[in-house]
Parts: C-alpha cells; structure tokens; sequence
C-alpha cells in the first residue's frame, strides 16, 4: 500500500511515496510518475485528472504537470530546483534587490520598470536606487513586451533610468550597473508613527507573510507591534499594496495581535479549508471537524496585542493570497476597512512536495493547489479579487515614499481616520494611461502557507 507523510502546510508541504519502481527507470520517467502519483492523490481537482495521459508519453517534466492542471487552476507550478524553493519562502533570493512593477505606457509597446521599492543591504539599496525610481532601458536596450522580464531578471544588468515630467517620460543621463547576489528581504520593509490632526497613527509597510530563519521575520513584526503597544496607538495602517502571500501561520500571528483582545483568547475561527472529497472525509472522519488540517484557530497568545476596533488594509493588484487571507479572516471579529485597489483573487492554497525517496531520485519540488480557503462565516470564491471599501487608484508613476501623508492611499486612509484628508482633494493624481503587465516571477510568488502538524497517513487514491 501507498504511504504519504504529509508535512501539512499551506505553502510547505513534505509529502512521501512509496511505489513500484521500473527497474531501470530514465530520469524522465522518475519524475513524471512522481508527479503522476501526487496529483492523482492529493491534487484539489484529482478527480479532473486526464487518465489518459501518462508520464512515459512526455519528455518535458514541467510540460507533463501542466497537461494535468485543471482548466481553471492558475496557480499550481513546478520548478527544478527545491532548495532555491525554500529559501524564497524565506525571503532569501538572488537578486539585485529591486522589487518592479512592469508598465506599458499609452498605446505602444514600450516598457518602464517602476521601483516599488528596494530591499535593505541588497545592490540596489547600496547604488542608491530609490522607490519611484524609472527604469527605461537595460544593458542600452529600451524596454518592450517582449523582453521586459529578461532583461530585468539578468544577474548583471546596466539600469538606464527617465523622469516622468508633466505626462511625459523623459530620459535622462542616469545609470546604475548592479550584479545580483544573496538578498534576505525582511518583510517589514517600513514602520513609523504618523501624527496629523492629534492622530498618532501606525503605520506599517508589509511585503511577504514569511517566518525567517529562526523566526527572524516574525521578531521583526512583534518588535514594531510593541513599539505600538508601548506607544499607546490605538488605530493602525498596514500597506500590504506590495504583499503576495506567504504563510498563514504568520498570518495568523499578526491577526492576532491586531484583532480586539477577546478574539486570541476565545477559540474563535482564523480560517477554514476545503481540500478534494478523499482528503476531507479522512480529515473529518479520522481527526473530527476541528482538525488542525480543516480549520485554523486564531492564536491563542501572540505576545502582544493592540486590542483594535479598527483595522486599515492599503491593497492593491499584488496583494494576495495570505493578504486577502487576513482581510476576510479579521472582517467577521471587527472593522477592517480595505482602501486602494482591488485585490489579486486567490482563495487557494498549495504545498510544496518535494522528492522524499531515499536517496533522494531529483531536485525537482511541484506546488499544487490542494484546497482553497474561507473565513469563519465561510466567505471564498472571490474571483475578481477583494473589492475595497475606499476605492483610490495609485498612482505608480508618481510613488511616494513609504509612510508618505501625500500618498493619495495613505492620505485616504487617514482621511477616514481623522475626518481631514492631508492633500487637496485637487492635488489627487488621476491614473496615466498606462497597462500593468504580467510578471512572471511575482506571479511565482504569489502563496500562501501554513504549518500544521505533522500526519501519518495512508495515500486514498490508486
């Protein structure tokens, strides 16, 4: 009989087979029937598989996953290389530091790379590249649709840069040559007090729901929720514009000290999950309704906590997964109000599995989708993203710096706040004509994870 450990997490998951093996199997056919075994096992849409495609029949492993995705999942992906894997989660990349948005002005085919911001101690930070900063061209080459993304991602790259002058982008003689290394991006990419109209506001610029080495990540946050705490604040700002995801345990965590000071302590629901039939009846039968792999509790002493009434979430297009996680997750228990953009849309969750054979067959790691997630009164399905309550377009083309009063989100949320808005209402941007472009290594980031014990099972699927 089959036998899967499952590690069972949103984002990290550690799951093992045991099968028959070809006796002089090909590489190839190694890691097709590993992905053939999984996603006919533990996959959200097992049932969906194609049973007539077989892992002899492709010779592309990345291919052969993706001719068994379900029509609608645009999340599940595969990638070659584990431990690169893992150490993303940690926010540990190689990288020259500069998280972009990618944007093709008017109606050519022209591109501009937009510095959302610049990770700490990264190339970038010490070349004194900025937030708002434009990127025009690379290595001497304007930017287009079609080589944007290489362009950008090339371990050395020279950055030629313009200024966006009264609607018109204009270059000028700046240039930066950067060679990406190891970056440890610490989530907590800004906090500080903002004061305006006898307010003292918190604010708090979140970038990845990621635990760290050793926590490091999740002390860095405890150490800004403190500072609050100590401080007396009582309303809170927290930018997650630029959040993709991460952990829900973290998630959680966060929540929890945000939230009034009843709800940690009173076994209240953080999140319920829905996984394939097989897998929800084993959980529901074998370990009961309140299994820790159907329902997350919010966590009972997060060593700090504000006691909030309120909560304000800036959003935009890349805030997603464990980002909308902690919007509808905190909504039924107090005021979250969401200001910015809507959201990215992405009610699921996935596991990484990874090659557990000994000795280990290959490097490669899938992330399928395995459930998709609600909120205590059992919101999900929200296709189209998490519509928000103050709606304000960013303005990319003029970014303020973070925890700036005159960003017109910021301004929008203190404005709800204080009842005064800090910028003349005519002084607000109105967006430029400009489309935001699919980029294919955030679209890769975009998880969510969650860490739960550890199970024994046996595989429910042939």
């Amino acid at each position: 009989m089959r036998k899967f450990v499952l590690f069972v997490t949103l984002l990290s998951f550690v799951f093992a087979t045991k099968s028959c093996k070809d006796p002089e199997p090909t590489e190839v056919e190694i890691i097709n029937s590993w992905i053939w075994d999984v996603m006919n096992d533990v996959y959200l849409w097992a049932d969906e598989v194609d049973q007539n495609l077989y892992p002899t029949e492709m010779d592309d492993p990345e291919q052969f996953f993706e001719s068994l995705l379900y029509e609608e999942d645009r999340f599940s992906w595969i990638v070659d290389d584990y431990q690169e894997l893992l150490n993303s989660f940690n926010n540990i990349d190689l990288s020259n530091g500069i998280s972009p948005y990618f944007i093709r002005v008017g109606s050519t085919n022209e591109v501009i790379a937009v510095v959302e911001y610049v990770a700490d101690n990264s190339p970038a930070s010490d070349a004194g590249v900025k937030r708002g900063d434009i990127i025009s061209e690379i290595n001497g080459t304007v930017l287009d649709v079609d080589n944007f993304s290489s362009l950008f991602y090339a371990d050395q790259v020279t950055l030629g840069f313009s200024d966006y002058v009264n609607g018109t982008l204009v270059a000028n003689d700046r240039e930066v040559s950067l060679t990406s290394e190891i970056v440890e991006v610490n989530p907590v990419a800004h906090h500080e007090i903002i004061e305006f109209e006898g307010s003292r506001i918190g604010y708090i610029t979140y970038t990845g729901f990621s635990e760290g080495d050793n926590l490091k990540w999740v002390d860095s946050m405890n150490n800004v929720i403190a500072e609050f705490q100590t401080e007396g604040i009582s309303e809170v700002i927290m930018d997650i514009r630029y959040n993709p995801g991460g952990r829900v345990s973290v998630a959680n965590h966060i929540a929890a000290m945000l939230s009034p000071s009843e709800i940690p302590a009173g076994d209240n629901v953080f999140v319920n999950f829905r996984w394939n039939d097989d897998y929800q009846q084993y959980f529901e039968a074998e370990e009961g309704e309140n299994s820790g792999n159907l329902v997350v509790f919010f966590e009972e002493d997060p060593g700090y906590n504000l006691d909030l009434t309120d909560v304000y979430f800036l959003t935009g297009w890349h805030s997603a997964s464990a980002s909308e996680l902690i919007i509808i997750g905190l909504d039924p228990y107090m005021n979250v109000v969401q200001v910015g953009e809507n959201t990215y849309g992405k009610f699921y969750g996935s596991i990484t599995i990874p090659d557990t054979e000994e000795p280990t067959r290959h490097n490669w790691a899938m992330q399928p989708l395995v459930f998709k997630f609600a909120n205590s009164v059992g919101y999900t399905d929200f296709y189209d993203g998490l519509t928000p309550d103050i709606e304000v377009n960013d303005d990319l083309l003029n970014l303020k710096p973070f925890g700036d009063i005159t960003d017109p989100v910021i301004a929008a949320a203190i404005e709800d706040i204080t009842g005064v808005s800090p910028i003349a209402k005519k002084s607000v941007s109105q967006r430029p004509d400009y489309t935001l472009l699919p980029d294919p290594v955030r679209e890769s980031r975009i998880r969510t994870e969650l860490t739960t014990p550890r199970l024994l099972k046996p595989g429910m699927r042939k």
